[in-house]
């Protein structure tokens, strides 16, 4: 075989090879992000992903907390509520009636999320610009 031919094999093996390790990278980064209705209205129809991120609103009197430091509560979207399970460090403004951003898998009925995100109020609005009283 001429040395040419060798290095133009070789130089495609290494480039099919690292695109096959970006492939993966990105595949198991993935992570869908979909709202509770939509979770639970399309839970037959999607493919089982590997990690998913739901949105929705604690349930007011939902959350409970367990003796071994996990939490269940429930989130809500649309009418439709989802029983979340969650063990790990939980954020200080994490309480009823705040959107709630958890991350993790469903199994059947309930949702194991690895991580919980409970998004900050607005509180911090700007107050309306009045063009009158300068």
């Amino acid at each position: 075989m001429r040395p040419k031919t060798k290095l133009k094999i070789v130089a495609i093996f290494i480039i099919a090879f690292f695109s096959f390790l970006i492939f993966k990278a990105v595949d198991s980064s993935l992570v869908y992000y979909l709202t509770v209705n939509e979770v639970l209205s399309e839970k037959d129809k999607r493919p089982r992903y590997k990690q998913l991120r739901v949105l929705g609103i604690v349930k007011a009197g939902s959350i409970l907390k367990n003796s071994d430091g996990s939490i269940e509560f429930v989130i809500e979207d649309s009418g439709k509520s989802l029983l979340v399970k969650y063990k790990g460090v939980i954020p200080d403004i994490f309480k009823d009636g705040v959107e709630a951003v958890v991350e993790g898998d469903l199994r059947g009925s309930v949702f194991n999320a690895d991580k919980l995100f409970a998004k900050c109020p607005t509180k911090y609005e700007d107050e309306k610009y009045d063009k009158e009283s300068i």
